[in-house]
């Protein structure tokens, strides 16, 4: 008796058969719309980030369901607030911390979010940017999603450098472009065609908005709606640094970007360009709305919208994301989730994007992954005021990480030194009040949910190939949010 061949019909016959369970268990879920957003800060009007940001479509969406007011990334950067989210672990847990550091090898084994759908039979479609670009595997839009779309780059200005910086994207401008130019124009009328089939299999469709990252360019329309000399400039407060720790300002680098920015009369150039790619963005959302709503999918199916992280634009003197201060952590969350989510509701409580996973999981009915370090929001969802044990934590480079429950922001770099905020009289974090004796009770409180072991940093991108597998990280007994902390 050939008895590999033998082998090989049983491992075939194990793998159909798992593969019809799962088919078979996933036949009466609901369908998932999964919007990714790139470098959105609070700059929305139901955030109140900013005066002028205008974001009646994303609002409109959010209100559907119920609001994450408090929500903060794990990672201050793309590529390891991606990794993290999109796979259950905590960039401690996996060593990828920064933007340079392929997620691919670090994850290879790990089932994550699109991993593990497919297995439980859902069709798995995704657009745009979900994972941080050339991070990946070699053919993962293959093998980890059924189907895979890319939407082009955008129209370029006819000047390389509009802004006059000459930082490499680091640049912003009007295109004498139309809307559907650009690549989330592209993006959103791909979605909205795979909305409008009809499948055979509950449906996951992940929708990677690219805007507003840098370089801030959109059509001149969105652009007129921000005149220069109306804009207004972040709060900002001259001598904010001089109470940070030295790791602190070497994260804001105030001689590098933001002396750039104000030395070149740029400000105000600046902020209207991310006013105006905000507004563009919005516009997209509206549109994949209404093709939600032309779908008649609206009374099954779990809508997720999040963005990776937020975004500096001077406060601090600093500019970008790669900081554990909130314009750089807090970013949008909202679930909309029939039967569950009531319209209209908010939660405050301190959250992050490690719960989007469990959550979403708990939310279509399958088993949470024993994986992931998330809790399941459900609880805070069916009630915003539950009570919540959790935090919203964020990791910037290891040793580096911020505890935040919406009243307080604690930061602790790698050589010890501390930050602390009250945001109930303080939300512009301009009072470090780390120092004083009478706070150190929440500073402990806060400082027991950062890792008492880390993973050692996964190698750069030019030293992929020879990567080790990463130590997962330790944590301590309360270091997971949820209504239980687990360890």
């Amino acid at each position: 008796m050939n008895w590999r061949l033998v082998s090989v019909v049983l491992c075939c016959a194990h793998f159909a058969t798992s593969l019809a369970a799962g088919e078979a268990a996933a036949a009466d879920k609901p369908d998932v719309l999964f919007i990714a957003i790139d470098d959105l800060n609070d700059w929305t009007s139901c955030l109140g980030g900013h005066p002028q940001a205008s974001t009646p479509h994303l609002d409109r969406l959010v209100s559907r369901g119920t609001l994450f007011a408090n929500a903060q990334c794990a990672a201050p950067a793309c590529n390891p607030s991606r990794a993290a989210l999109m796979s259950g672990l905590r960039p401690f847990t996996t060593g990828v911390y920064q933007n340079g550091q392929p997620y691919g090898e670090p994850l290879k084994d790990t089932l994550t979010l699109n991993r593990f759908l497919m297995r439980q039979g859902y069709l798995v479609l995704g657009g745009g940017k979900i994972y941080h670009g050339g991070g990946g595997l070699a053919n993962e839009h293959k093998t980890d999603w059924h189907e895979y779309f890319q939407r082009g780059g955008d129209p370029q200005p006819p000047v390389k450098s509009v802004s006059g910086l000459n930082m490499s994207h680091f640049d912003w401008g009007p295109l004498d472009a139309a809307d559907d130019q650009m690549g989330d124009y592209r993006l959103v009328s791909w979605a909205s065609e795979e909305l409008q089939k009809q499948h055979n299999k509950p449906l996951f469709l992940a929708v990677g908005f690219v805007k507003p990252h840098l370089p801030w360019y959109a059509p001149r329309k969105y652009f007129d709606m921000f005149p220069v000399d109306s804009i207004q400039l972040p709060a900002v407060k001259e001598d904010d640094l001089d109470d940070i720790p030295a790791a602190g300002v070497k994260m804001a680098k105030p001689d590098s970007d933001h002396r750039a920015v104000v030395s070149n009369d740029q400000w105000k150039h600046a902020v209207q360009g991310y006013l105006a790619t905000i507004k563009f963005l919005d516009e997209q959302i509206g549109r994949l709305a209404a093709a939600v709503d032309q779908s008649g999918r609206s009374d099954n199916l779990v809508i997720v919208l999040w963005s990776d992280h937020g975004w500096h634009l001077g406060e601090k003197q600093h500019w970008r994301k790669f900081a554990l201060w909130e314009d750089a952590t807090r970013a949008p969350l909202a679930f909309i989730a029939p039967g569950v989510t009531k319209p209209n509701t908010r939660c405050d409580a301190g959250v992050d994007f490690m719960s989007i996973y469990p959550t979403l999981v708990d939310l279509i009915g399958l088993p949470i992954p024993d994986h992931v370090q998330g809790s399941s929001l459900r609880p805070l969802l069916e009630n915003p005021q539950a009570k919540w044990a959790g935090v919203g934590l964020t990791t910037h480079g290891r040793g580096n990480h911020a505890a935040c429950d919406g009243d307080w922001r604690y930061i602790r770099y790698a050589d010890g030194s501390e930050e602390l905020y009250d945001h109930r009289n303080d939300p512009h974090e301009w009072t470090n009040l780390a120092r004083l004796p009478e706070h150190a009770s929440v500073r402990r409180r806060l400082a027991a949910w950062c890792p008492a072991e880390e993973a050692a940093d996964a190698p750069q991108e030019q030293a992929a190939a020879a990567k080790p597998k990463a130590k997962r990280a330790k944590l301590p007994q309360a270091n997971e949010a949820g209504q239980e902390p687990k360890g």
